[in-house]
């Protein structure tokens, strides 16, 4: 005779994916005093990307820890105070974003005017640096501070119904054989897209609203070359550089696409090819390492960094995706809410998704706790979907309008300005105590218009560069602490002092 055992609870908070999102939800939720479950249908530690911090990110992350009393957090917003209190969860230096521009057969060939690079400092220095995160190691730590926190955390679990009553949620699912049955005042989906809670609600899928397309081909490495190392080979001099190539998130472009490169202090590297699949179509019957091996032939001085890499990810095998970007048509209700990744997804160009992510939880996280009882929750978690509607069309009209100008880099550093003006001044303004009301100041309607008008410009042949430069400038002079587009600094910006 089979005996079944049923787990059960009844919690605030039922929370799904332990990402770090899940997790950091789960740990607030609890610290003003709601009942939480995390589930997960995975299990810790486990192989993700969406690896690169952000000074923005930073910020959060290290008001999170002191609003909410979790002093062990604030280490992990800086790279000197991780690599001092928490020297066994691998990370990496970030100082800041780098670009270089490829043609296809082509070497890279340095000059002393960068015409084919942008590097754009997001740190004074080493001691105030941002970090890579290690995704697996970062993850599985948050997901053991869960459990100490003694918040109950079911891995392997597979919720399949969501069934709203009005004032509570009853999900149903198992983890492994024993059956599960939550009940639950509020849902949060922060799985990234992959829990079927969109689908149980009936939430549109507005994925062709987006003008951002892309695919990935990637893993994890070791052998990895340091890009400065080749730089100077080919007789780069790097004088004026603000910081090492190696040492931050580094992208080569190319008309079509790009590839990331992450390094990390444990000697891995994580790396991918984004793609265009309009111009670059998926050929599922070539193996993902057939295909790396192509991009790597068209591409000469990115296959001598890689040239003595080996895939140490999945057994050494590499991951490819097609189409990544997804956007569904509303992010919360009265009684749930999806985390950004889990309400859409553009492309890693520009790091935007973990300092999103944050951002996102923090804003949800005030709300639960300023308005959990009172008739004014579904009012805030309107203005949370608004939000996050605006700032996922945000991000992918930057990111398709980049993507637009990797044939001509001129066009590409004009347009990738709205990132960096949008995100440099973010930060000043919450070091100042005056945080943006929405990420990359996405609601502001100036900046939407001229984004607009920017990707149609950037696609016009008729619409010169310096137009579009003009343009650009225009848009951003009352904001742009960074100086950028000043042809005299020749694409090398430090990362600006306070005011």
């Amino acid at each position: 005779m089979t005996i079944t055992r049923m787990r059960e609870i009844e919690v605030d908070i039922a929370i799904i994916g332990a990402g770090f999102g899940g997790s950091l939800a789960a740990l607030l939720a609890n610290r003003i005093g709601r009942s939480v479950v995390l589930l997960d249908r995975g299990k810790h530690p486990r192989f993700a990307i969406g690896e690169s911090s952000t000074p923005l990110a930073n910020l959060v992350l290290e008001e999170l820890s002191q609003q909410y009393d979790l002093p062990w957090l604030k280490p992990f917003a800086n790279y000197a105070s991780w690599k001092a209190t928490y020297p066994d969860i691998p990370t990496g230096l970030k100082r800041g974003f780098s670009y270089v521009h490829h043609r296809r057969g082509e070497h890279f060939r340095p000059d002393r005017d960068h015409h084919g690079e942008l590097l754009v400092a997001a740190s004074y220095g080493p001691d105030d640096a941002d970090t890579q995160w290690l995704r697996a190691d970062f993850d599985a730590f948050l997901a053991q501070r869960v459990e100490r926190a003694g918040i109950p955390f079911w891995e392997r679990t597979e919720i399949d119904e969501f069934h709203d009553f009005g004032t509570v949620w009853r999900l149903k699912g198992q983890v492994e054989n024993e059956p599960v049955d939550i009940r639950a005042s509020f849902v949060v989906d922060a799985s990234g897209g992959a829990s079927p809670f969109a689908r149980q609600a009936g939430l549109p899928d507005r994925t062709h609203t987006l003008k951002t397309h892309s695919r990935t081909v990637f893993a994890h490495f070791r052998g990895v070359k340091p890009w400065d190392d080749l730089y100077r080979v080919a007789g780069g001099v790097g004088d004026d550089h603000p910081f090492r190539c190696h040492d931050s998130t580094l992208h080569h472009v190319f008309d079509g696409g790009w590839m990331w490169v992450i390094p990390f202090d444990n000697g891995v590297t994580s790396a991918g090819w984004c793609l265009d699949p309009r111009r670059h179509p998926l050929d599922e019957s070539i193996t993902p390492e057939a295909e790396w091996a192509y991009w790597m032939h068209q591409f000469p001085s990115v296959a001598e960094q890689f040239a003595e890499a080996v895939p140490v990810s999945d057994g050494g095998k590499l991951r490819r995706t097609g189409r990544m970007q997804r956007r569904l048509g509303q992010a919360a209700g009265p009684n749930w809410a999806l985390l950004p990744t889990a309400a859409g997804f553009i492309d890693p160009l520009h790091s935007s998704g973990n300092a999103h992510t944050l951002l996102g939880l923090e804003r949800l996280v005030r709300a639960w706790e300023e308005d959990w009882d009172t008739p004014r929750l579904p009012v805030r978690l309107q203005e949370y979907d608004r939000l996050l509607q605006r700032e996922i069309e945000f991000i992918d009209g930057i990111v398709a309008a980049s993507y637009a100008g990797f044939a001509d880099f001129d066009r590409m550093v004009a347009v990738t300005m709205f990132y960096f003006a949008t995100a440099v001044w973010s930060e000043h303004e919450r070091r100042a105590g005056r945080p943006p009301n929405a990420f990359l100041c996405a609601d502001d309607e100036r900046f939407h218009t001229a984004l607009e008008q920017a990707y149609r410009a950037v696609n016009d042949p008729a619409v010169s560069t310096p137009e579009l430069e003009a343009l650009v400038n225009r848009t951003f002079a009352d904001i742009n602490l960074a100086g950028l587009g000043d042809p005299s600094r020749k694409r090398m910006y430090p990362y600006p002092k306070p005011q």
